[in-house]
């Protein structure tokens, strides 16, 4: 089941669709991008009817003890919930991401806006379906950097100091979520 992978990674071509190519085509090429997006969405779906036949899906991406200097095992772990958070995320992506080819066509960050969201997206997948908590760690902060770049608008100042806050509220966060991350591995001896 090395398919899930094409999961998250999907929206990450449709925003490599939107970014490279010329200004006069990025209308087509956005409208290019929802394929991605919704062969993702349908990626989702079979990896939600799969787990829930067969169970959980556990892809570890290399094996920590070939590596002598990275101890955290990379991977994806797929059970139920986390494919239900998918198809989720992967259909309100699709739609976000649809709806703004036409809605934002004539702002001037329409091509960012629109690779912010499938970066986003992409990020949002990768989270739901972590391995352990430091993968999820690595997810969050990803996200947690895209969120106040998508909120800003490059032309409205009040919106760059929301996106400031918004920044330093996340790291208020990382405190706690990294403090949750020491904690569960004194108590119960793993991240995962």
């Amino acid at each position: 089941m090395w398919l899930v992978i094409l999961v998250p990674l999907l929206p990450l071509v449709a925003a490599i669709i939107v970014l490279v190519g010329k200004p006069d085509t990025l209308y087509q090429r956005a409208r290019l991008g929802v394929l991605p997006f919704a062969t993702a969405f349908v990626g989702a779906v079979i990896t939600l009817v799969w787990v829930a036949s067969d169970g959980a899906v556990a892809l570890r991406l290399y094996d920590p003890s070939s590596i002598a200097n990275v101890a955290v095992p990379l991977g994806f772990y797929i059970d139920r919930l986390s494919a239900v958070m998918m198809v989720l995320i992967a259909c309100v992506g699709t739609i976000i991401y649809r709806y703004s080819i036409n809605y934002m066509y004539q702002d001037a960050g329409y091509r960012r806006f629109l690779a912010l969201t499938a970066f986003t997206t992409a990020v949002l997948l990768c989270m739901v379906s972590s391995a352990n908590l430091v993968m999820l760690f690595v997810c969050w902060q990803f996200l947690s950097y895209l969120l106040p770049l998508l909120a800003h608008n490059l032309n409205h100042a009040a919106t760059g100091k929301g996106a400031f806050r918004t920044f330093t509220f996340l790291r208020v966060g990382d405190v706690a979520f990294l403090g949750g991350i020491v904690l569960a591995h004194s108590l119960y001896g793993t991240i995962s």
